[in-house]
C-alpha cells in the first residue's frame, strides 16, 4: 500500500460512518451527533504503533465496530531518533454483555491497523541503490492485526462529558513477524506477539 493511497483509505472509513445513520448504539448516549464528530478519544500502550498513542475514534454499526485515528511515538532514549506513527485501526466486537452498575464487556474484539511510520529512516519505495524486487516490503506501512476484549463502566449521565470509561487489552503482531514465523520453524509463535492497552473515554 503506497502512501499516495492513505487519505482515500482514511476517506473510506469516515464515508462509512457517515452512511451508518443514527443508530441506537448502546455505548454512546449521544446519538444526536454529527457523524464527523468522534465519540470518543483513545488512548494506548504499546502494540507496534508506538509507545504511547492518542486520537479520536468513532463507533458505528450499532457499536459493533470501532475505527481510531491515532498518533503515536516512541523517544529514541539512547538513539535520540524518536519515531512518530500514524495508524488507522479498525476493530469489530459482535458481543455485548451488559451487568450491574453500568458495567459492560465485550468478551471478543476482532481488528487490524495500517500503521504508517514518519522519518528518513523508513521507505514506502525502496531507495535506487536497490534493485527491483530486492525487497517486497516497506518499512514504512505495518499492518497489525489484533485479539483483544472491552470492559466499560458508566462514568456519567446523558449531560456528562464523558459517559464511559473502556479499557481493552489487546495482543497482536505485525505482517513482518507473521511472515518470519511461516518462514521460520525455529520461531516460536509467542515471540511474534505483543501486549497492547488500550483506553477510551466515551463522550
Amino acid at each position: 500500500m503506497k502512501l499516495k493511497y492513505l487519505p482515500l483509505f482514511i476517506f473510506s472509513l469516515l464515508v462509512l460512518r457517515a452512511h451508518s445513520g443514527k443508530a441506537q448504539d448502546s455505548q454512546n448516549s449521544n446519538t444526536d451527533r454529527p457523524w464527523y464528530l468522534p465519540d470518543h478519544v483513545a488512548i494506548q500502550f504499546a502494540g507496534n504503533i508506538g509507545l504511547l498513542a492518542v486520537g479520536p475514534g468513532y463507533s458505528y454499526l450499532r457499536d459493533k465496530v470501532d475505527t481510531e485515528f491515532l498518533y503515536g511515538i516512541t523517544p529514541g532514549f539512547e538513539t535520540n531518533t524518536s519515531i512518530h506513527i500514524i495508524t488507522a485501526k479498525t476493530s469489530y466486537h459482535p458481543v455485548l454483555w451488559e451487568f450491574k452498575n453500568g458495567i459492560m464487556l465485550e468478551p471478543l474484539k476482532i481488528g487490524t491497523g495500517i500503521s504508517y511510520s514518519i522519518g528518513r529512516q523508513f521507505h514506502t519505495t525502496w531507495p535506487a541503490r536497490y534493485p527491483d524486487g530486492y525487497y517486497w516490503w516497506t518499512t514504512s506501512f505495518r499492518f497489525t492485526p489484533y485479539l483483544g476484549f472491552s470492559i466499560s463502566k458508566t462514568v456519567g449521565n446523558q449531560q456528562s462529558g464523558i459517559k464511559r470509561i473502556a479499557f481493552s487489552p489487546e495482543i497482536g503482531t505485525h505482517d513482518l513477524a507473521l511472515v518470519s514465523f511461516l518462514n521460520n520453524k525455529h520461531l516460536g509463535f509467542g515471540k511474534i506477539l505483543n501486549l497492547a492497552f488500550n483506553a477510551r473515554f466515551i463522550f
